[in-house]
């Protein structure tokens, strides 16, 4: 038995175009379905949701909003719902750690508030209070 490897390199060749295709797909779509939204950060929670089933959806959100927004009643809206008091950091950003920030809590977060310009922040493994990121 031979090993074609003109045909062996194909193959592969083939598989790596198709996982960087999907790839660039994953990213296009990401771009388009959270583009208020870090991808990086998107990526992550995706990563950490879709390989740890128990993961806890440990997040640290830095929310931006348009000049003039009153934070302090975004401030009141993130403690009602998340039981978290954000702190403000520059002029128009709030930030906070959640958990249970799971990829469908983000896109309900972005619904219920339009005001959002921007969402950036990072995911981990495991939950802590310390505000790091």
């Amino acid at each position: 038995m031979t090993i074609d490897r003109a045909g062996e390199y194909t193959k592969m060749s083939l598989s790596s175009s198709k996982l960087k295709s999907s790839y660039q797909n994953l990213l296009h779509d990401v771009q388009t379905l959270f583009p208020k939204v870090d991808q990086k950060l998107v990526l992550d929670i995706l990563h950490l949701e879709g390989m740890y089933k128990d993961w806890e959806g440990s997040v640290m959100l830095k929310v931006v909003y348009p000049a003039g927004t009153n934070l302090e009643a975004k401030k009141e809206l993130i403690f009602k719902r998340y039981q978290r008091v954000p702190s403000m950091e520059e002029d128009r950003m709030l930030r906070f750690k959640v958990m249970r920030m799971y990829i469908n809590e983000l896109d309900k977060l972005l619904i219920d508030d339009p005001q959002i310009e921007y969402v950036t922040g990072s995911a981990t493994l495991t939950p802590s209070d310390a505000y790091s990121a």
